[in-house]
């Protein structure tokens, strides 16, 4: 055996020990000039994914974690405190990892099914203000809602801020008397058969390029909880790499492990709406991911991947 087959055997061992199973270390190396060997930490996370339906299957996913601190021996392999991440820094950063995909995974599936959680009651009722401003131009073109109109609403500052943001999407523009239609306006309107899809349509890219947005300023409570059970289908199935079947108390559990408790009345609800507008699709009593919104998700997956460090999946 080598020294360096050695040095990694030995520093391993002792990390597997004192640091627990779900961490290892890259291959150390010495350093020269202090006489000392270092290593990276790492972790290869497992994923338990299950298929329930028609038979249960169950698939082991690996999440590599790299750069999770640092190790340092003396040349005696005895480890040197002073210069070593600890274990419960390296676990943080573990949990920070895994929170990290957890919200690009929601990203990659509100921007590919926007058009689907724009048609849902709790869409409709977070955004009404979306659809009030936007309807002003669709029943009249010549339509300006003018600065002395915004004093007269309810709560006009945060008005305001609906009014900022239709403008910065182009949906609405802004004249010195107040606000007419924008080019995006026209655009989504020439693509749309009717108001009520146009309604969709303009929600839709609302969600799509703005949610974000739409959770640090606007703090969408009544659509959230819609979008994590969403993503409690969705993330495990990209993991996964394959659409799922999942049952109602499965995606139940899920969203309270990883978002906390919420009533199952509420659930219910938010299931029903995702299976209503097609953003879920059901058979028998297991769901399923809507096939041509997964393909997306995972080609979008793909071309991300190098643009979300951790974890690589």
């Amino acid at each position: 055996m080598s020294i360096l087959e050695n040095a990694t055997k030995q520093i391993r061992t002792y990390v597997m020990l004192h640091y627990g199973n779900l961490l290892s270390t890259e291959e150390p190396s010495f350093d020269e000039k202090d006489r000392l060997w270092k290593a990276q930490l790492k972790s290869n996370y497992p994923r338990l994914i299950k298929n329930e339906y028609p038979k249960e299957e169950r698939y082991i996913r690996v999440l590599p974690l790299r750069r999770l601190g640092t190790v340092c021996f003396n040349e005696s392999f005895q480890l040197l405190k002073e210069c070593s991440t600890k274990r419960g820094v390296s676990i943080n950063r573990i949990r920070s990892y895994l929170h990290m995909w957890q919200e690009k995974a929601e990203n990659i599936v509100v921007s590919n099914s926007s058009k689907q959680l724009a048609d849902t009651a709790p869409a409709r009722t977070f955004l009404n203000p979306v659809n009030k401003i936007l309807d002003n131009f669709l029943q009249r073109r010549d339509m300006i809602i003018t600065l002395e109109q915004l004093e007269k609403v309810r709560s006009p500052t945060k008005f305001l801020r609906w009014l900022t943001l239709l403008e910065e999407l182009e949906l609405i523009k802004k004249r010195d008397n107040g606000y007419v239609y924008g080019e995006m306006f026209t655009s989504l309107e020439k693509e749309a058969t009717n108001d009520r899809e146009f309604q969709i349509l303009s929600l839709a890219y609302v969600i799509k390029e703005s949610y974000p947005i739409l959770k640090e300023v606007f703090g969408i409570k009544q659509f959230e909880p819609l979008v994590h059970l969403d993503s409690c289908y969705y993330r495990p199935a990209l993991e996964a790499e394959r659409i799922l079947y999942q049952s109602e108390k499965t995606l139940f559990k899920r969203f309270m492990n990883d978002y906390g408790y919420r009533p199952e009345v509420d659930l219910r609800h938010y299931l029903h709406e995702l299976h209503k507008s097609s953003a879920l699709c059901r058979k028998d009593s297991y769901y399923y991911g809507n096939e041509e919104l997964f393909n997306e998700m995972l080609r979008a997956k793909e071309s991300q991947r190098s643009s979300f460090y951790f974890p690589q999946i």
